[in-house]
């Protein structure tokens, strides 16, 4: 029983009471607080104080402080290869603690494995030892959203720390910039900091990306990371025509992406088979479509129908989980195989709006564009014991989902859903994003009539797209249909 242990402090009282010597009732937040109306921090929370025999140890009063309940043994930290220093051996085990939360909800893996490398990273760049800093404070407190003052101090001094680095040209380059930078972005989404003189991370990300010698990538770390802030990269410049990416980028990331796979056993299990430098497009067409990209539009668009229908079968055939334990291997499993098939279907909606745009008339892409849209609903209703961070991906794809709707009901119902997982990253303008997107689908819809001789864009004849649904009823599965 620890509260019985010599040293060990029995009182579980909020700083604030303890700071004044008054009793507190443990409550969160505790009576006193709640009357004051100040912060309560470290309600309930049992305290520890330990001495260390080692010399070169930091001293039990500044290591540990109220989280150290999240912070595993000293043995862990070793374990992982993590050098004694002061004071990146405390902070790295105060990270291995949170990168050891297995609720899906919560865990940090969502944001990428190359994460469980950056322990023993520590020490040797301060803009990673600041952004790292500012996530381990935050993260115990990004359940409740009720973030203490240090949490925004760390937060701050990160970005200070950041622009040093980003002005000496040998850091800018390193991989534990372009590291710190990324999780940054996190404690940004978590803390709703989207005021800061700082440009968008998004565009920082990819001028660093751009930056990166891929002659010298000879690590796994370095390898990872770059695969992994390239998707967001993507996905931002969807809506910010400030990120432009080179083909040649995206053609070097993908050869990563290929090597990395090797090594990787896939168990047949059966994933999208549309290559990085295609996704990579996606927001040129969006931006600035003409008839000449049409052939590659609806070639795309095939494959991700086809990887679409063989990733739903695969989920169909999906033994049933139960979805209360949040920490089954089996359940994050299947939770991550979801977010792949509704991202997958977001992919489709997009290049299916985006030809419906100029063949307004075809019945094939419109009775297909209603499935998916039911299809990434259904999906977010689903993922949404996963909230927060194993179902962050929804929103996104909610946001595409109302962008391309036609039907009021549907486009309702898609509504209502992006409004409440609105709620879990609130400083985020999903609704902004779909209206952006809406208005650029449109767009294109009034450029086509305009455009349009006999039906067809002025850019050449259109792809023929052809369907059986006489026994489709009124909400086929892309299976039912033949586009051809």
């Amino acid at each position: 029983n620890f509260d019985k242990m010599p040293g060990v402090p029995s009182s579980k009282g909020c700083d604030a009471c303890r700071k004044v010597k008054k009793k507190c009732d443990e409550l969160q937040p505790c009576s006193r607080c709640r009357r004051l109306q100040i912060n309560c921090v470290g309600s309930g929370k049992q305290r520890f104080k330990f001495k260390h025999a080692d010399a070169n140890a930091t001293t039990g009063k500044k290591a540990f402080g109220r989280r150290r309940a999240i912070v595993p043994s000293a043995r862990a930290a070793a374990s992982l290869g993590i050098a004694m220093q002061v004071p990146s051996n405390e902070l790295a085990s105060s990270l291995i603690g949170s990168l050891n939360i297995t609720d899906i909800r919560y865990a940090l893996e969502y944001y990428g494995y190359f994460l469980k490398d950056i322990p023993r990273r520590l020490g040797n760049s301060p803009a990673l030892d600041a952004a790292v800093r500012a996530l381990v404070t935050a993260y115990p407190y990004f359940h409740g959203r009720d973030f203490p003052p240090e949490a925004l101090m760390h937060y701050g001094q990160s970005l200070r720390t950041l622009r040093e680095s980003l002005n000496d040209p040998v850091e800018a380059r390193s991989a534990n910039t372009l590291c710190a930078v990324y999780i940054i972005t996190i404690c940004q989404s978590w803390l709703g900091k989207y005021d800061d003189q700082l440009a968008s991370h998004g565009e920082a990300i990819a001028h660093l990306l751009k930056m990166a010698d891929f002659d010298k990538i000879d690590s796994n770390f370095e390898r990872d990371i770059i695969i992994t802030l390239t998707v967001p990269v993507i996905i931002e410049a969807i809506v910010n025509p400030r990120i432009q990416m080179e083909p040649k980028f995206f053609q070097l990331v993908s050869n990563l992406t290929e090597k990395a796979q090797v090594t990787r056993n896939q168990n047949d299990i059966p994933r999208s088979s549309t290559k990085l430098p295609t996704i990579a497009k996606f927001p040129q067409w969006i931006r600035n479509l003409t008839p000449a990209d049409l052939p590659e539009i609806a070639a795309a668009y095939l494959r991700i129908r086809s990887d679409s229908h063989r990733m739903r079968k695969f989920l169909d055939n999906w033994p049933p989980t139960d979805h209360t334990f949040f920490t089954s291997l089996v359940v994050m499993q299947r939770s991550r195989y979801q977010a792949g098939y509704t991202i997958v279907i977001t992919l489709g909606l997009i290049l299916n709006t985006l030809l419906r745009s100029l063949y307004p008339g075809n019945t094939v892409l419109a009775v297909e564009a209603s499935f998916f849209c039911d299809e990434i609903v259904l999906e977010a209703e689903l993922a949404s014991c996963y909230r927060p961070l194993g179902a962050a991906y929804v929103a996104l794809c909610l946001v595409v989902a109302w962008a391309a709707a036609e039907d009021p009901h549907q486009l309702a119902r898609i509504d209502m859903v992006l409004a409440d997982y609105q709620s879990d990253f609130k400083e985020i303008k999903w609704k902004d994003r779909a209206l952006w997107l809406r208005k650029t689908f449109d767009r294109y819809k009034v450029m086509s009539a305009s455009e349009s001789v006999d039906g067809c864009p002025s850019g050449g004849s259109p792809p023929k797209f052809t369907a059986d649904c006489s026994s489709c009823g009124n909400n086929p599965r892309p299976e039912s249909c033949c586009v051809m």
